[in-house]
């Protein structure tokens, strides 16, 4: 790796042009544009959702999607490798991203063949697939090579495992598998399986799950179910009549057939808790444990947001004022607990990098619009849940927040996410300024050997550039001193300069990150 950079340049106000690869940004400062790989993971991690504080969701999507479609014309390769690394190995929090890409790539890239074959590592569920399709209709109809994608979806899978999808997910999107066998035509599927799926008849040579879905389709108890969900052990619960899923035994035998597991789980939080599922000590223990098991986690690919949006939306609170009361807790404690520590979790295995490292929250008005992945939040309270993420790996850190003011946010690993979104909710907003970090630590003389700034890159605020302000440090403090910027906002903005072997950048909620920050930070990168 190249030395760290270290130019001494006029200090300019953020509002004006400080160097070649700088454009102006929609807050209306001067910031670096990222390069096109890192654009892509952004808009794979983050998404659209909600837009950001400056644009609309609509202005986000028809920007992102302009720019998908151009990088499918200059470098297909480049666009499908990234896709399969970020959708296949779950690093999004969201699948639909990957999959409208991987429609673009289907539309207007040259290599069919090749976007093929990795069609089964993004698309893997019915619920995928329907999206799938509704993607290509929006986007022009269909060709053979989506139609034998859609073949091949079906024909590559074993006869149990493709009833298990067909009986879970009969409906989705106003889609349902009887469109997409008329429409692609698969060859290999048994002709009882098949028939499921277009007429929902079960013939006697069905597999036992279709005959099980016969079964509770008749059910008039609660008792009925019961008997079901014990002769049938895969039955899912979207195959139990509505008006039994109010029983929290019903729940806790499927917990127990292993059919609440992963995302279900996690979904089926509230329900449970409603139910009163939670009230039996042992069940509420047990399922503790399965969402904080390591294993579990990997195999169904739960990301460290699916924990944040169950915590969130099971609190009592105002979720658009961001205000709070003393009214308590909805969960019981046990399973809050748990979803707290199945965050953490969920991110990969972090080996710390030791380096001293201040971590910087932007708490600007700025991120507090628009959302961040399908996350039930705002940019702020994601941005506060990653910087624990690295508060808890590093023996040495400090933890500010700034907009147009740098201050202590008083935040420690040992507090839950609660209590932490309530730091930052109470935080003065303003203008924002993400030379902050490096000018306050060069003030007092203090070593830091990374600084981590979580930002949505809408700096405008300053009297000079974040790049010329980490210049400045390093020549009067640390000259080996780092900055990584973790991006909340899927914009193409970044304060890192990209000419500088010592600044990288990040995308926020990528399960990947933690990791590969400590790598950065410890010089393994």
């Amino acid at each position: 790796m190249s030395a760290l950079r270290n130019v001494t340049r006029k200090e300019s106000v953020q509002t004006t042009k400080a160097a070649p690869g700088q454009k102006k940004n929609s807050a209306g400062g001067y910031s670096f544009v990222i390069d096109d790989k890192s654009r892509l993971e952004r808009f794979l991690i983050l998404g659209t959702d909600g837009g950001t504080y400056y644009s609309t969701e609509s202005e986000i999507t028809e920007k992102s999607v302009k720019f998908v479609t151009k990088l499918i014309k200059k470098d297909e390769e480049l666009v499908r490798s990234t896709l399969v690394a970020i959708s296949d190995e779950g690093r999004a929090y969201r699948n639909s991203p990957a999959i409208f890409t991987l429609a673009l790539l289907f539309t207007d890239g040259k290599d069919k063949a090749a976007t093929r074959a990795i069609f089964d590592k993004v698309v893997r569920t019915s619920t995928h697939l329907f999206e799938f399709a509704q993607y290509i209709e929006n986007l022009g109809g269909w060709g053979r090579s989506k139609r034998n994608a859609v073949a091949s979806w079906y024909e590559n899978r074993d006869a149990d495992k493709l009833a298990y999808q067909l009986v879970k997910y009969r409906r989705r999107i106003g889609w349902t598998h009887r469109d997409m066998l008329r429409l692609s035509h698969p060859k290999s599927i048994d002709n009882a399986t098949a028939k499921f799926a277009l007429s929902g008849e079960v013939v006697e040579s069905a597999p036992a799950i279709m005959h099980g879905y016969a079964q509770m389709a008749q059910a008039q108890s609660v008792e009925d179910v019961l008997s079901a969900l014990i002769s049938y052990k895969n039955l899912p619960w979207e195959t139990i009549p509505t008006k039994f899923l109010n029983d929290a035994d019903v729940w806790k035998t499927l917990f127990y057939n292993g059919q609440l597991r992963g995302q279900n789980a996690l979904r089926n939080v509230g329900r449970l808790n409603k139910v009163g599922a939670f009230d039996d000590m042992v069940f509420a223990s047990d399922f503790a444990n399965v969402v904080t098991d390591s294993e579990t986690i990997r195999k169904s690919r739960l990301h460290p947001v699916n924990y944040l949006n169950a915590l969130i939306a099971n609190e009592k609170r105002d979720y658009y004022s961001w205000s709070y009361s003393d009214r308590e807790q909805t969960l019981p404690a046990r399973i809050a607990d748990a979803l707290n520590d199945g965050f953490y979790e969920a991110f990969k295995h972090v080996e710390p990098a030791n380096k001293r490292t201040l971590i910087a929250l932007d708490v600007s008005s700025s991120m507090w619009g628009g959302q961040s992945a399908g996350f039930a939040g705002v940019p702020a309270q994601a941005g506060a849940a990653m910087a624990m993420t690295i508060a808890r790996t590093e023996p040495y850190y400090a933890v500010m927040g700034f907009s147009t003011q740098f201050v202590d946010l008083k935040i420690t690993p040992r507090m839950n996410l609660e209590s932490i979104y309530k730091k930052t909710s109470n935080m003065a907003f303003g203008g924002t300024d993400c030379a902050l970090p490096m000018q306050w630590a060069e003030r007092r003389g203090l070593e830091v050997d990374t600084f981590l700034v979580i930002t949505d890159n809408e700096t405008w605020a300053g009297r000079i550039h974040p790049h010329q302000a980490l210049n400045s440090y390093r020549k009067n403090v640390n000259p080996e001193a780092r900055l990584a910027v973790m991006a909340m906002s899927p914009t193409r903005f970044s304060i890192a300069d990209p000419d500088d072997a010592g600044s990288m950048d990040f995308v926020g909620l990528d399960s990947n990150t933690p990791k590969v920050f400590t790598d950065f930070s410890a010089g393994r990168l």
